[in-house]
């Protein structure tokens, strides 16, 4: 009989030379606790979209010292033997989440322990200064470790390549071939120098100052050609927060150099807390992440609210209009911004003939709208943002075409290829510059985005999770069976008429489906949840799209519940 994996990982651990004391101690009081042994030692943690991530605790399952250290030992390697005869050097940050510094110098220590040069961050620095601070050393890769906006339970571990984008998946697969066993971790920090002694002998190297520079410096280079006056932006009314994560020193000081001084906190929200203690989940894309921005919006009269998540790579904006905040979503502000940087470009005479757009699958198709207008190429990519990061590294390192910005719907937006991965910092001061022209102008950022549906059609989006263990298996190989339609002939579904169908399988199990016009629909399971995930986009007269939005979301739901186990 085959051994029950979990009683093995965590028997392991258990009698494992050199772990933690009060962690072996846990380890003998969770024998009598059956489900959460299976719970934290069933699997070992595993790379997804964007990297590494789980729930903290004890276990090869979870996020802590010892999988940390295996997994940067692992990537330690892998770099070694790709640089063979080079010295190797690494950059590593970490966020506000707890635990983040701890964990941050376990990777250090077991990176150094395979052989590899660390730069440390000296202080918690979000992600799109770990990626500027990786090209800017010139550095192998980096390490960042964050959970991004995922509840407070959660940490993760970020691996990137020398250009400064995240792994792609070729490479983590290469990180995972070298981990050895759920133990390697443990022996692997019991034997290794301390992080003290490592900083002592020079094999760790503290950064901060200069990176904070540089970085804003290369922030104040996008921005100080604008057409935007120091005048108008001293005028308008900001409500920052941060969600107690990385954002505030670098979002702050941009917005300062810049010439912004009505910049008001929220106070519970300001300062790096990783327990997020006036927050759900702190998640630039939910409605209740505002709630308290929105009350010290009201007091100081803001224009606009502008928030980034703990590790500062997510954007979220809410709006005055009509004496109420409403908050954009991703696509509504990644459309806006678009439409911002290519007319600033065109009207200072930088709109370059070889320039291009990259965005996701899944994101909006306003996008294809706007960029034609412009004579801009536009690129598709499948989701997450390292896919963006990769269309930069063919077109524009390996190419002669010229990166002008990319965004997913999922609030991440990429502005400037220094920085190979979302910018939150960046694009605040985006939004900022926006919403102060507007204001300028006197109008807000809705009556903006109601001249962009003017132009280019109005958009309804939205997307739609199934929760339900197979449901999105199930479900996808149906509709692979209806040879490029969505239900069968003669439903609700099967009568739409589909322009293109696209399987992205076997490089990602994802489906999308082109109705008229810029219509569309993409079905995509979580590869490591039991959810599934749908998107919508329908677009023209605003009630007609609104109204195939409703009718068809609900047509499509309504098909998927069938595919639930009973």
């Amino acid at each position: 009989m085959e051994e029950n994996k979990a009683i093995k990982n965590y028997t392991e651990w258990i009698n494992a030379k050199g772990i933690d004391s009060d962690m072996r101690q846990y380890l003998m009081n969770m024998i009598s606790r059956p489900e959460e042994i299976e719970s934290c030692f069933s699997e070992e943690l595993d790379f997804g979209t964007a990297g590494m991530r789980a729930t903290m605790g004890v276990g090869s399952a979870r996020m802590n010292i010892y999988t940390v250290a295996t997994a940067a030992y692992a990537m330690g390697e892998m770099l070694k033997e790709k640089h063979e005869g080079k010295e190797v050097k690494i950059v590593i940050s970490y966020d506000s989440r707890n635990n983040s510094r701890e964990l941050a110098e376990a990777a250090a220590v077991a990176s150094c322990a395979a052989g590899v040069k660390v730069l440390f961050s000296d202080r918690l620095r979000p992600v799109p200064m770990l990626s500027y601070a990786i090209r800017n050393f010139a550095a192998d890769g980096g390490i960042m470790i964050t959970a991004s906006h995922n509840p407070k339970e959660y940490n993760g571990f970020k691996s990137y390549r020398s250009d400064g984008a995240q792994m792609i998946d070729e490479e983590t697969e290469a990180i995972k071939s070298r981990i050895r066993d759920a133990v390697q971790g443990i022996e692997i920090l019991s034997t290794a120098e301390s992080f003290e002694d490592l900083v002592k002998d020079g094999a760790i190297t503290y950064f901060g100052r200069e990176i904070d520079d540089s970085y804003d410096a290369m922030i104040m280079d996008s921005f100080n050609s604008s057409s935007v006056s120091r005048r108008s932006r001293a005028s308008l009314r900001i409500v920052y927060s941060p969600l107690n994560g990385s954002g505030r020193e670098p979002v702050r000081r941009a917005l300062r150099e810049l010439g912004y001084e009505k910049v008001f906190a929220v106070n519970e929200q300001d300062n790096p807390d990783g327990d997020f203690p006036s927050l759900r989940v702190p998640n630039p894309e939910y409605d209740d992440t505002y709630d308290l921005a929105k009350r010290y919006a009201e007091m100081s009269m803001a224009d606009i609210i502008i928030v980034t998540d703990p590790d500062s790579d997510r954007l979220g904006v809410a709006v005055y209009d009509e004496g109420e905040y409403k908050k954009l979503t991703g696509n509504q502000i990644g459309a806006i911004l678009l439409e911002y940087l290519l007319s600033e470009a065109k009207k200072l005479g930088n709109l370059p003939e070889n320039g291009y757009v990259v965005t996701s699958i899944v994101s909006t198709h306003l996008a294809r709208a706007i960029c034609a207008r412009y004579g801009v190429k536009l690129y598709e990519t499948l989701t997450g943002i390292k896919n963006i990061a990769e269309q930069i590294r063919q077109r524009s390192d390996n190419g002669t075409e010229r990166f002008l910005f990319g965004f997913e719907e999922s609030n991440g937006y990429m502005l400037n290829q220094a920085v190979r991965d979302k910018d939150g910092v960046m694009a605040a001061v985006a939004i900022a510059e926006i919403a102060t022209l507007s204001k300028a102008n006197g109008v807000t950022l809705i009556e903006q985005l109601e001249s962009l549906h003017k132009l280019y059609g109005y958009s309804a989006e939205g997307s739609v999770c199934v929760e339900g263990i197979g449901v999105g298996e199930r479900f996808m190989e149906h509709l692979r069976t209806l040879d490029g339609k969505l239900g069968e002939p003669g439903t609700e579904l099967g009568v739409l008429d589909v322009k293109n169908y696209t399987d992205y399988l076997p490089e990602s199990n994802v489906l999308l489906y082109e109705l008229n016009g810029l219509d569309w629909i993409a079905f995509r399971p979580s590869g490591t949840e039991p959810k599934f995930k749908i998107y919508f986009g329908f677009y023209g007269a605003e009630s007609a799209a609104e109204s195939r939005l409703e009718r068809i979301s609900k047509a499509v739901v309504a098909e998927v519940d069938k595919y639930k186990e009973n």
